[in-house]
């Protein structure tokens, strides 16, 4: 089979190897694992991970690598603060959230790490882009990391976080909040709202 062929059969840029079969069910699987081979080799398609490939020369945004790399899964944590500009320091991966287990992918795309959430509380992100709302960013850090988090004007200070840029909704972040069942996440936030609201009434 010629590869402008398989790819009109396929109609999408990332694929896995059951897909493939799928659309080429007339071929052996062996026949197809090497062609998928040789294409590999002569650089049209490029293996995300083992089973999971794209067309090298297709557009394809992070929200679809993401979900193929492995789902369900939103674009949460240290990539989405940074992009809302909450977290200024330079993220190098890409931060997901997922109710699986964790899992981390090293990929020709980059680097793709997925932190485990309870299943009630995967919510709260655009289903087209994948990327959380940023107060549901916020609360994800929070739960992943309550264990290191400190209730002081000092420890938020030092995190960096920019309370004083971005006006959130705090009902919403305690609505989801609310969601993981979390005490301890909840006196938390509570104590970073405060801090916040005290940094937006000095400036």
């Amino acid at each position: 089979m010629k590869l402008r062929d398989f790819r009109k059969m396929m109609q999408k840029n990332v694929f896995t190897t059951a897909e493939a079969r799928l659309v080429c069910f007339t071929d052996h699987p062996n026949v197809l694992n090497l062609q998928l081979h040789q294409w590999k080799n002569a650089g049209d398609l490029v293996a995300l991970k083992r089973g999971v490939y794209r067309f090298n020369d297709a557009n394809i945004g992070t929200a679809e690598i993401a979900k193929s790399l492995y789902s369900p899964c939103y674009i949460s944590l240290e990539y989405a603060l940074n992009f809302y500009g909450i977290m200024p320091e330079a993220v190098f991966e890409y931060t997901l959230v997922t109710p699986k287990a964790t899992r981390r992918f090293q990929t020709p795309a980059g680097v793709f790490t997925y932190r485990t959430i309870r299943r009630e509380a995967f919510t709260g992100f655009d289903p087209s882009t994948l990327m959380a709302e940023k107060e549901k960013a916020l609360v994800d850090w929070f739960y992943l990391n309550t264990a290191r988090l400190q209730p002081t004007n000092t420890f938020w200070e030092q995190s960096r976080l920019e309370a004083t840029e971005i006006k959130f909704n705090f009902k919403k972040v305690f609505r989801y909040a609310r969601l993981f069942e979390s005490k301890k996440l909840l006196f938390l936030l509570h104590n970073f709202h405060a801090y916040a609201m005290s940094r937006q009434t000095y400036r």
